[in-house]
């Protein structure tokens, strides 16, 4: 009889520290600030599995995996406040002593940055001729499957004319209010790294075509400036709290991930929310950010059956089928994605998402969003 996924909590965590290596209070104190630097002790057979996906959903579908490979997976996750930022620094911490099989994180840029330092293995090579090549590392390192959006939401029961691009946000009315989470932190991070590359890269383009850069696109700094000119709430409870903002009426416009406002809805809410584009009508790739979770093997590790069997189960028809249905109905991916999303009544679709070299957008994210940060606050100095 198998048993179910075994998670193990930050509590198990370090229980495990101080009755397996002794470690001592004020050095426990500093590696838990780093998400621990490991404590999941791998029995036979079983699969160790870090993960930044919200808990319920990791279960609901670690479960299924389990029942199909009966193979056990050891989940660890980490706290709300750190989510994938805590378990990359954990892999980066265990780098010569690896404790996990696998990395499952609920967006792509920190696979990027663990691929990039060389702390992910190549995948099977059959796996990766199969999919589809946006969603893949261009190194075979990692996959992306299962996305969610970024979007603007919306009270559906008002009368506001959403913004068409993400560009607009900082040229409408100043009455428009405006919240965004903190953009040192999550997906929020992530999606201004993606716009200040694709911006960038539009202006460019546009200087050498003696068009004017603004007729494209602004300037990241510039984008940050009218937000601010209009009063954007910074919310440090990230998107979730960016919603009940939204909801609540406090602001008119919030920009969030597709679960937050699908979970917001299916609480009765009267929310919406539309994908604004990222470059003009017409330029290829120039949609919103995909924000796909992404998979890969953690380096160092011992090659094993097991391993690889929940690997290429998680990003199967029938793991991502379970994450379509699931409350977050994150949109399907992997091969046969149009079949999978068919079936499941996929919540959105992005036809032509946004394009950006995520590897040079990751390199430069903590920095950006840190100098964005203090932009929005009215701080661009960093003084104080």
């Amino acid at each position: 009889m198998h048993r179910a996924p075994r998670l193990q909590t930050r509590r198990d965590f370090v229980a495990t520290l101080t009755r397996g290596i002794g470690i001592g209070v004020p050095a426990l104190g500093a590696m838990q600030l780093l998400g621990g630097p490991g404590g999941c002790t791998r029995r036979a057979g079983e699969v160790v599995a870090y993960t930044s996906v919200d808990d319920v959903l990791a279960r609901e579908v670690l479960e299924a995996c389990r029942r199909a490979t009966g193979v056990e997976v050891v989940a660890v996750f980490d706290t709300e406040a750190t989510k994938t930022t805590g378990l990359e620094n954990r892999v980066r911490a265990e780098a010569n002593r690896p404790r996990a099989d696998l990395f499952w994180s609920s967006e792509a840029f920190a696979c990027a940055r663990l691929a990039s330092d060389g702390l992910l293995q190549q995948l099977p090579g059959d796996l990766l001729a199969g999919w589809p090549a946006a969603h893949r590392d261009p190194q075979g390192r990692w996959i992306g499957f299962s996305g969610r959006a970024r979007v603007v939401a919306y009270r559906s029961d008002r009368a506001l004319r959403p913004p068409a691009t993400w560009g607009e946000l900082a040229t409408v009315d100043p009455a428009v209010r405006i919240a965004i989470a903190d953009p040192r932190f999550g997906t929020t991070r992530g999606h201004i790294a993606a716009l200040n590359a694709a911006w960038s890269s539009a202006r460019a383009g546009a200087r050498a075509a003696s068009l004017q850069p603004v007729d494209v696109t602004p300037g990241i700094e510039q984008w940050a400036d009218g937000l601010r000119a209009r009063g954007v709430r910074v919310l440090t409870g990230g998107n979730a709290a960016t919603v009940e903002a939204v909801a609540a009426g406090e602001v008119d416009l919030g920009l969030t991930d597709t679960d937050d406002v699908l979970a917001a809805q299916a609480r009765g809410l009267p929310l919406a929310f539309t994908l604004p584009r990222t470059l003009p009508v017409g330029v290829a790739g120039g949609g919103t950010m995909l924000v796909p979770n992404t998979i890969g093997l953690v380096a160092g590790r011992d090659a094993r059956p097991e391993v690889e069997a929940v690997l290429r189960w998680l990003v199967s028809g029938d793991g991502e089928r379970i994450i379509c249905a699931s409350p977050s109905r994150n949109i399907p991916l992997g091969p046969g994605a149009a079949e999978i999303a068919a079936s499941c009544s996929a919540a959105f679709e992005e036809r032509d998402a946004l394009a950006f070299d995520l590897a040079a957008a990751a390199r430069e994210a903590d920095e950006l969003a840190a100098r964005i940060h203090r932009r929005l606050v009215g701080n661009p100095a960093g003084l104080g």
